[in-house]
């Protein structure tokens, strides 16, 4: 493995670099805009404005506040850094580096994932973010009733389903009738039969967004519009809504009826329950008492834990009377008889401790999609986004069945179906409705349910999303100037890695010849004290070594005492070939004055055991060769690069403008 520096490697993801192509036309935008004055003029005229250094020395200096207290001579390291790297750079590309199949195709990878973050609509998610924060701070008490239908119904089976929950709705307000009655006798929730459609407390993220929505609107004691999510249209009617303390983590015992378990009925159940009721109360460990006696075998090994997670509803309502360390009194539920504890309270944290978290909720969540329509939006208005609905129309007309099976083909005799454009940005055409066909028959959808000109319409809207994202990715660099240096870092990142890895990495690593002649005429570079090559046993336990120790008495071989290592897992033991010089030992230094062949006793260093065994020794004084060559080729890499430094120097002059470099930061 090549030797790598992390110095460098520094330098590349943080230098900003405007070269080739690609950066000069971003070069020159940016110095038109700031007008600011040439730093730095090489001889093939590409220059360096003021604020392009700037940028980049505050970025990896500590900000710009920070960076103006630093010396002339900070900036002067820094600067010939830079200019070294600007170097290597054109270098690359003069090469062609920049050309290759295997850099477009990593280069096109990493702008992808960098355009991620940009290609969201930033009020809209900022707005989610801080409402989600915003409801984390209350718990909300519900009943619903849900009337299914599945989210790609026919319009006039969602039409029935929405009907039916509006005549659900009017029953309970103004004819009267109750709502946990009507939640049971109606309701497609399976769980209403029983709990009459409550679903206890909830938070943020508890439930489906439309739902959530829906709970945290509506006012307490009163019943909300119809409501569609995933599952088909709900009525939502809020009993309460409470500010929560935070999340609280919560253990329970349970007691069973059934023949696995210990009661056999409800009463032996009941006087169970108490009993150990009674044990709590005179100061027994709740968590012993929960991997004694509880029936649940998921959470009895852990002393009863059940995490953060919901509960059941009326679980939920006693947890939330609970505060942290207390334990409630035995009640029961479908499952058994319970005592919960509330365990710990994970207090709410600032809203910039948690926008990290909220911001991975939100895009596993269906609120996601609120930001990116709004994206869409925002790129159909900025972009004057027109659709040519005529030509769409006749398009759809021309469809049969087979459209619906993905078996559908254009007909060949009817080509002005497909040549009109079927959308314009800016007034120019974006993309044709035979780009649209050719979209289709990638797709591996069937839904017969639709009919043909349905489906069209809903395979349209995703094409023209995708389109649109993209088109907006491939402007960003445009539009975005912290997206444009970003890219650009990369850019040059990948390049300077790749040529580094061919002149001085790789390069070090394979020149044998070079790499011996190097250590031959630089040998007071290897000096270095006692050295000793070592067999070294090593393991967490000292149970393992002693077994070691007593298999090594017995003259056992390393495969066999390997193999047992490998079939007692628990061993963990490692056994490798070591070299050790005496000053840098910790423990174990006696190796040095014993004979070749010495076995140490069991040393304990860093929480760890070890036994070493003494294979040859070194006297002080020049590292061979073999000792010396990964220092050697660390060495001979430094080396090669200021070589090559020195002839980058000829090939690509520079002029410093000391009058601005004088200015910096001022």
């Amino acid at each position: 493995m090549f030797h790598i520096s992390f110095r460098l490697l520094i330098l590349v993801t943080g230098f900003v670099m405007l070269t080739g192509p690609m950066a000069a036309q971003s070069a020159k935008s940016a110095g038109a805009k700031s007008k600011s004055p040439a730093l730095l003029t090489f001889s093939q005229g590409v220059t360096v404005t003021r604020s392009e250094f700037e940028r980049v020395y505050a970025k990896n200096n500590g900000g710009t506040e920070t960076a103006s207290t630093h010396t002339p001579e900070q900036y002067r390291e820094y600067l010939n850094l830079y200019i070294n790297f600007k170097r290597k750079v054109f270098e690359a590309e003069a090469l062609g580096l920049d050309t290759t199949r295997a850099f477009r195709q990593e280069f096109t990878t990493y702008r992808k994932q960098l355009a991620q973050p940009y290609l969201s609509a930033r009020e809209t998610e900022e707005r989610l973010l801080q409402e989600a924060y915003d409801r984390g701070g209350y718990l909300v008490n519900a009943d619903h009733i849900l009337v299914s239908v599945a989210e790609d119904a026919l319009p006039e089976d969602t039409l029935r389903a929405y009907n039916l929950i509006r005549a659900y709705r009017d029953s309970v307000v103004t004819g009267g009738r109750a709502f946990g009655d009507m939640a049971a006798k109606y309701s497609s929730d399976p769980s209403a039969k029983t709990n009459k459609g409550n679903l206890g407390y909830f938070t943020a993220f508890d439930m489906v967004y439309p739902f959530e929505n829906a709970a945290f609107t509506t006012a307490p004691g009163s019943i909300s519009q119809p409501v569609r999510t995933r599952f088909g249209y709900h009525i939502v009617k809020v009993n309460e809504k409470i500010v929560t303390e935070g999340k609280k983590q919560a253990a329970h015992i349970i007691v069973r009826v059934g023949d696995r378990f210990s009661a056999k009925d409800d009463a032996q159940a009941q006087k169970k329950i108490q009993e150990i009721y009674q044990m709590l109360k005179q100061g027994q460990d709740f968590a012993t008492l929960a991997s004694q006696f509880s029936d649940d075998p998921s959470s009895a090994p852990r002393g009863g834990d059940l995490g953060t997670t919901r509960l059941l509803p009326e679980m939920e309502a006693i947890k939330l009377r609970l505060t942290e360390g207390e334990y409630s009194e035995p009640f029961m539920t479908q499952f058994g008889w319970h005592i919960l504890k509330v365990t710990a309270i994970e207090r709410r944290q600032a809203f910039d401790q948690v926008k990290p978290e909220l911001k991975q909720k939100i895009a596993r969540d269906t609120r996601s999609q609120l930001s990116r329509t709004a994206l869409i939006q925002k790129i159909k208005t900025e972009n004057k986004f027109t659709l040519n609905e005529a030509a769409f129309t006749a398009f759809k007309a021309s469809l049969d069945p087979n459209f619906l099976q993905q078996a559908w083909a254009p007909d060949p005799s009817r080509p002005e179906l497909y040549t009109p454009t079927l959308f314009s940005l800016n007034g120019k055409p974006e993309a044709s409705i035979q780009d649209f066909v050719t979209y289709y028959k990638t797709l591996r959808q069937r839904n017969t349910r639709l009919t043909p000109a349905q489906a069209a319409d809903q395979y349209v809207n995703s094409y023209i999303e995708q389109r649109l994202l993209q088109y907006e990715e491939d402007h960003l660099a445009d539009k975005n100037e912290d997206f444009r240096y970003l890219v650009q870092e990369y850019h040059d990142g990948i390049l300077l890695f790749t040529l580094m890895e061919q002149r001085v990495w790789k390069k070090a690593v394979e020149d044998t010849t070079g790499l011996k002649n190097y250590y031959e005429t630089h040998q007071a570079e290897f000096q270095a004290g006692e050295m000793a090559d070592v067999r070294e046993y090593r393991a967490s336990d000292r149970q393992a070594l002693q077994l070691v120790a007593d298999m090594l008495a017995r003259g056992e071989s390393d495969q066999t005492i390997d193999s047992l290592a490998n079939r007692e897992s628990s061993l963990k033991l490692r056994i490798s070939q070591q070299t050790y010089e005496r000053a840098e030992m910790k423990t174990g230094m006696e190796i040095f004055d014993q004979p070749v062949g010495y076995r140490s006793a069991i040393l304990e260093e860093d929480g760890m055991y070890k036994i070493l065994i003494t294979e040859k020794k070194y006297p002080a004084g020049i590292k061979p060769f073999d000792k010396a060559r990964s220092e050697c080729i660390t060495r001979y890499q430094d080396y090669l690069e200021k070589q090559w430094l020195a002839e980058l120097a000829t090939k690509y002059p520079v002029t410093v403008h000391e009058k601005v470099f004088k200015k910096l930061f001022k």
